[in-house]
């Protein structure tokens, strides 16, 4: 459905039937008279419409929203201030981008580079799109590169486990863990006898989660839609005494939802300035999916083509990490330790070559971050700090074996590598 029409931009509504899922568009060209721009600013806040609508923005704003938008010459400070504020008001951002820097050139000899081509969302589309992308295509007998809005592709690839801190609120998950644990008596190596308890821990909590345990957004769903069906009722006729207990229960039981709604968007957001409990779930939710769109590796350039199969991406990243870490080589630095330390006071040592305490195990693995990221098994360490009696014996056995050379260090000595670009926009698999 086409909206009014306005001197400099035009908006469409859309409504995708199959999903009734509703959305906004706007394109946009703004004047390049500096006397028309407040105008511009001021005729398109006006049509800001309703917040929760999903809203895209995209066009030439003939603007620059920092001093990264232009190649050279000086930037014109007053456009920044007045755009950044334009998507604060609005509660506007702008997707990451791959592909070219800029999106304009004057095509002279000495060409000046802006972009001034982009896309702007706002909350409810960055949340319904969390990996989002503007992508540019090739640039034909125009002096402007063509932008196009991806809203991601997906992933076949098995989801690795990952450990949610939200299961901590289970009544009596400790004793669970304690249970599984005694199920199981692997024999061999400390090394090999925790890997092993960790990989039979991984399986029960996989099936205890999805049989037990639930899913927090189903459960969420749920209930809102009894409390919606209560409510209804309330329009014809007075709540009977029986469901006015029923309508507090699920109030109630609504309560703990967000509480574990926000512990789980915390723990993907990773976030640790701002407490639980504040909240601040949508705020999480934010974070985590502005994070994922950062992270996605969609297409790397090969002798100047572009990939985008993820299958291609994998392969093109293990041959360049073989490349790098796959062949021996030697030391550029030899030291002579005994000329080092000849004028040296003599330190007595000996206190260092003692087996672990059991005290010193624990302090190290309470000194560690509860809420990082976890290793290749999937368990952060609040994990075992949480459950830390339960299984404090295989950490000390652990720790044991591999002070007297008894652990096969091939079993716990591995890690996954995370890709993660060092720029907004990625080209080469060193980016």
């Amino acid at each position: 459905m086409m909206a009014p029409y306005h001197s400099n931009f035009l908006t469409v509504k859309f409504l995708d039937k199959r999903d009734n899922f509703a959305w906004r568009c706007i394109t946009v060209y703004d004047p390049n008279v500096r006397a028309l721009k407040s105008a511009f600013w001021e005729e398109l806040r006006s049509c800001s419409g309703d917040p929760r609508v999903p809203w895209v923005i995209g066009g030439n704003f003939n603007a620059i929203f920092s001093i990264e938008d232009k190649s050279s010459g000086a930037p014109n400070l007053r456009d920044i201030r007045v755009a950044n504020k334009f998507l604060l008001d609005l509660h506007l951002c702008e997707p990451p981008a791959i592909g070219r820097r800029f999106s304009w050139t004057n095509g002279q000899e000495n060409p000046i580079w802006v972009k001034l081509d982009r896309f702007l969302v706002n909350t409810p589309w960055n949340d319904h799109f969390p990996r989002i992308l503007q992508n540019s295509l090739p640039r034909l007998g125009s002096d402007h590169v063509p932008i196009r809005l991806e809203v991601g592709g997906v992933s076949f690839h098995p989801r690795p486990f990952r450990f949610e801190a939200v299961w901590f609120t289970d009544e009596g998950f400790n004793d669970r863990v304690k249970q599984w644990r005694e199920e199981m008596a692997p024999v061999g190596c400390g090394a090999f006898v925790l890997s092993k308890k960790l990989a039979g821990l991984r399986e029960r909590l996989r099936t205890w989660a999805k049989f037990n345990f639930g899913s927090v957004k189903l459960k969420k769903l749920e209930l809102l839609h009894q409390i919606e069906t209560l409510d209804t009722v309330k329009e014809s006729r007075g709540l009977l005494p029986s469901e006015l207990v029923f309508e507090q229960s699920l109030l109630q039981l609504l309560e703990i939802i967000h509480k574990k709604e926000e512990i789980y968007l915390r723990q993907r957001s990773r976030t640790h300035w701002l407490k639980e409990g504040d909240g601040n779930t949508k705020f999480f939710h934010a974070v985590a999916n502005g994070r994922k769109s950062r992270n996605l590796i969609s297409g790397v350039v090969l002798d100047e083509n572009r990939i985008f199969d993820p299958k291609e991406i994998g392969k093109i990243f293990v041959a360049r990490f073989q490349q790098q870490f796959g062949s021996k080589r030697e030391s550029r630095f030899k030291v002579d330790l005994p000329k080092l330390f000849e004028n040296k006071q003599h330190v007595q040592l000996g206190v260092l070559e003692g087996p672990f305490s059991s005290e010193k195990i624990k302090d190290a693995v309470f000194s560690l971050g509860g809420d990082k990221a976890p290793g290749p098994d999937g368990f952060p360490m609040c994990f075992f700090k949480q459950c830390w009696e339960s299984i404090k014996v295989d950490i000390f056995k652990f720790c044991e074996d591999f002070y007297f050379d008894r652990a096969n260090l091939e079993k716990v000595n591995w890690a996954s590598i995370a890709l993660i670009p060092k720029m907004e926009t990625l080209e080469q698999p060193g980016d």
